[in-house]
């Protein structure tokens, strides 16, 4: 994998709308034994570096050396809720009564609150004080903020659940973040013609350990 990759760790609330001690006549309905709620509250940091054309070694301008001098890192907090919907049926999957059923494949969508913490130096100097040593479409005021702040994201994901227990599951999935900010980075060029017309977003890739409480 290349470009700006980071680690974060989290911990994970399920609410289930069923039971899974399973009873055969059970009254339930679709949205009982295909949706759950989750609820998270996570912690991600990544280093931060440009990459590309216009960074490669063959590249010997000025605003190449600006680049590759420009360094940054940012730490996201994320708390909020999420909506799964399970293919398989959630208490068929959870009451383990079908040995067979080893997986719960599922898709998700939610709200998520960010606290988000971003830093940049330069090995050119201190572009607090010249700021003229960041690449040109950064090297104007307003461009720049490595201060704390709250925004919000939506997020949309596709994963699996595994059984690996009776009482235990693992889960793989890939998520997508979309913040409500451009400040997330700690860039957010303004001039037009800046290429700079998205919110900043990231790309997750989650392993986690699931243990049923009741």
């Amino acid at each position: 994998v290349g470009g700006n990759v980071g680690l974060g760790f989290g911990i994970i609330h399920y609410l289930t709308f069923t039971d899974y001690r399973y009873r055969w006549n059970r009254q339930t309905s679709y949205w009982a034994e295909h949706f759950r709620l989750r609820n998270e509250i996570s912690f991600m940091s990544a280093d931060l570096d440009h990459f590309g054309q216009y960074v490669d070694e063959s590249q010997t301008s000025l605003e190449a050396d600006q680049l590759r001098a420009m360094h940054g890192k940012s730490n996201v907090i994320n708390v909020g809720t999420q909506l799964e919907w399970h293919i398989r049926n959630i208490e068929d999957f959870g009451s383990r009564r079908d040995p067979y059923m080893k997986f719960s494949p599922y898709i998700s969508f939610g709200v998520l609150g960010v606290f988000y913490n971003p830093s940049l130096y330069s090995d050119l100097g201190d572009w607090k004080l010249n700021q003229s040593i960041l690449y040109q479409k950064w090297a104007v005021p307003g461009t720049v903020n490595d201060e704390a702040n709250f925004t919000l994201s939506l997020t949309g994901g596709i994963g699996t659940r595994m059984k690996v227990s009776e009482y235990a599951d693992i889960f793989i999935e890939s998520k997508w973040q979309h913040y409500f900010s451009d400040w997330v980075d700690g860039l957010n060029a303004t001039d037009s013609s800046a290429n700079n017309e998205f919110n900043d977003w990231n790309l997750f890739l989650h392993i986690g350990y699931i243990y049923y409480l009741n």
